[in-house]
């Protein structure tokens, strides 16, 4: 063999030996939980909802063992959320095309001794099993809009995912006179409760 078949052959063998790896190699540690700070990864791998942002842009994180079907079922189940989302009072399609959707949702609650309600209109577009989008379009907050993403997670690499990171991104601001501090803070700590609410009714309705 001269040497420029021996060049060839080795080269292929280096290649065959170590491309697959490679490839291999480069899937690891890059799904959706993976990109995330230790501190994240961590916190959400006990089950924990994740909360980062502020001055009314925020996003909400956790994840739960089920199916992107599964997620997919709560989450657009529009009339039923005030079944199990905190201090949501009321919520109704009022119109629906193809994948767009206008909803109502009334919330209320408790603030020191004052009851605050709030009545909100969206608009809805829905990319089923992975991305709802909506924004408001009347109601008594000056803005809002964001996102809903589910992305399914594979706790071991390479293997087949069993798990679903949900991704809650919104931007609200109340109207003109609201302390803001305060709206912020009542916003943000609501995130936490409205993803816990939606893991156990993912939860509950996987067992059924």
């Amino acid at each position: 063999m001269n040497f420029m078949h021996r060049t060839v052959a080795l080269a292929s063998l280096l290649l065959f030996s170590f491309h697959p790896g490679a490839l291999a190699q480069d899937r690891l540690f890059t799904g959706p939980v993976d990109r995330l700070s230790p501190l994240e990864r961590n916190a959400l791998r006990q089950g924990q909802v994740v909360v980062t942002g502020a001055e009314g842009n925020y996003t909400a994180r956790v994840l739960l063992n089920a199916n992107a079907s599964q997620v997919w079922q709560v989450l657009t189940d529009y009339p039923n959320l005030p079944k199990f989302i905190p201090n949501m009072v009321e919520s109704r399609v009022l119109q629906q095309e193809g994948d767009r959707k206008v909803v109502e949702q009334v919330d209320r609650r408790q603030v020191l001794l004052v009851s605050i309600v709030s009545r909100l209109r969206l608009q809805i577009r829905e990319n089923p099993q992975q991305q709802i989008e909506f924004q408001l379009i009347a109601g008594d907050l000056e803005r809002m809009e964001g996102s809903w993403q589910i992305e399914p997670v594979s706790p071991i690499p390479l293997r087949p995912p069993s798990q679903i990171l949900i991704t809650h991104m919104v931007r609200a601001q109340p109207k003109e006179g609201v302390p803001r501090d305060v709206f912020q803070e009542i916003f943000r700590d609501s995130l936490v409760g409205t993803l816990q609410s939606i893991g156990r009714e993912v939860q509950r309705r996987s067992r059924l």
